[in-house]
């Protein structure tokens, strides 16, 4: 095989795209080459796959050069220039792909050739989209940095044609400021915020200690930057994630509701997730029911289509799992079965099967119907995902003991058990603890089932009451309930 950088390169080309690469490859702007537009020709019909054994070097140049004799360095320089011009052509698709980016690169040429004319003229307007731009996050920020500085360069080589410049310095000093802290800001916390999350879910080391002194800056009340959407999102992000207040979740909450139009599609996706991560920890943390708080922010996700982290891209899975079985829990079954027969077709092929069957599963025991409960998880076969890996087994264990078939309810005990000793790097202190606790809880009330020791259910059910950071907690306690004598 030649080059795989090339092949990579244009296997990923669309037949529209590589259509138009051969026109680049064809324009004597771009490359006066005979021997880079035979290769190619060549390769077109292999595309995309590129997954034929003549794809060689030899073979190539048997084919375009004839009988002359091989050489390895002419080949090989053939094949360079062809994977230069690829990458001119995905640099060119890119560039064109950003009006303003376009423009901007168009305003450091006219600056540099000094067209001060053609500058001004393309100035103004480049100014005047920028500011129609609805999405004002990171990218907004940058780009009036850069105009700015193009203004601020300009100012320089054309001060000694003008007598006064002065409307033009008191603008640029003010937007470089004021555009490129902007941009920095909302980097800054967007990131830390990242690392926040993530650390919820496993265990990371991370020092940002920089951050508490821009969190200090932003809270002061004269501070004009908190007015900006995207820097207010990610600050109170930070500061929820952090000090897990209530009142920083009712302002995210509310900027979700009623900013939306001021973010986009990834900001709304990321900032629903960690709203749904406050409930969470926050049931585990206080004697509060979040559950119908839970099922109106996936309500406002399913509203708002934020179940992909990008959009056009499939359901996430994860996502809907959470969905369905937060609306199942609610006893919203029929809000369920109808989420769930909508939306599993945006699955990923891959990921369908698995997802289905444990939200199928989750809705039969709801119903008590154990038995489809069962038949449902045994039709899932393989599990690639750790965060479906617990929930399937958690499922597992209760129908187990619904079904009171204690012998396989003890395997399957003990299968999590070494699950979880091979996996604690990859869960948080928080999570590892709550699953281990429902083990710990789940094997006694096993046991207790069956020789039925009324004085144990009594402590049992006492430190149910005490413990929170357990999972299916209440469905532990129904089980002991049902036990427990009157």
């Amino acid at each position: 095989m030649i080059s795989s950088t090339l092949l990579n390169i244009l296997s990923k080309l669309t037949i529209k795209e590589y259509k138009e690469f051969g026109e680049f490859v064809n324009s004597p702007f771009f490359n006066k080459n005979k021997n880079v537009k035979k290769l190619y020709d060549f390769l077109k019909k292999f595309h995309p796959e590129f997954e034929n054994r003549k794809i060689t070097k030899e073979h190539i140049h048997e084919k375009i050069f004839g009988k002359t004799v091989y050489n390895d360095g002419f080949m090989r320089t053939v094949i360079f220039n062809l994977g230069k011009l690829a990458e001119d052509y995905l640099a060119y698709v890119n560039l064109r792909k950003d009006d303003l980016d376009r423009g901007i690169s168009l305003l450091k040429e006219l600056n540099e050739r000094k067209l001060e004319k053609v500058f001004l003229r393309y100035y103004s307007e480049i100014e005047e989209d920028l500011e129609k731009t609805k999405y004002r996050g990171p990218a907004y920020y940058f780009k009036k940095y850069q105009l700015q500085n193009e203004m601020e360069m300009y100012m320089d080589w054309s001060k000694f044609k003008h007598k006064d410049y002065k409307n033009y310095t008191d603008k640029t000093i003010s937007y470089i400021d004021d555009d490129l802290t902007s941009f920095y800001l909302s980097k800054a916390l967007n990131h830390y915020r990242f690392l926040l999350d993530k650390a919820n879910y496993e265990q990371i080391e991370y020092k940002y200690d920089f951050i508490d002194h821009i969190i200090e800056y932003l809270l002061k009340s004269e501070n004009h930057f908190i007015s900006k959407t995207k820097i207010k999102l990610h600050l109170y992000e930070v500061l929820l994630l952090k000090e897990k207040k209530e009142k920083y979740y009712t302002i995210l909450k509310d900027i979700l509701i009623n900013e939306r139009d001021q973010l986009n599609h990834s900001d709304r996706y990321s900032l629903h997730n960690i709203l749904q991560s406050y409930c969470v920890n926050m049931e585990y943390q206080v004697n509060k029911d979040y559950l119908k708080e839970r099922f109106e922010l996936y309500k406002i996700c399913v509203d708002q289509g934020l179940y992909a982290a990008s959009e056009h891209l499939y359901f996430d899975d994860l996502a809907f799992g959470n969905i369905a079985k937060t609306a199942i829990t609610s006893k919203d079954l029929e809000w369920a079965e109808n989420f769930i027969a909508a939306f599993s077709g945006e699955l990923s092929p891959e990921s369908r099967e698995l997802v289905v069957n444990y939200a199928l599963a989750r809705l039969n025991f709801e119903k008590k119907l154990f038995d489809n409960t069962l038949k449902h998880l045994s039709t899932i076969k393989s599990v690639r995902h750790i965060q479906y890996k617990l929930p399937i087994r958690d499922l597992t264990l209760m129908v187990y003991y619904e079904l009171s078939q204690s012998t396989q309810a003890y395997y399957q005990i003990d299968s999590y058990r070494h699950f979880l000793t091979n996996n604690r790097k990859s869960l948080s202190e928080s999570r590892f603890e709550r699953i281990s606790n429902f083990l710990k809880y789940f094997t006694r009330l096993v046991k207790l089932k069956e020789k039925g020791n009324s004085g144990e259910l009594r402590k049992l059910k006492k430190e149910l009451d005490e413990c929170l950071n357990i999972l299916e907690r209440k469905w532990l306690n129904e089980k002991v309930k049902e036990l427990v004598p009157d």
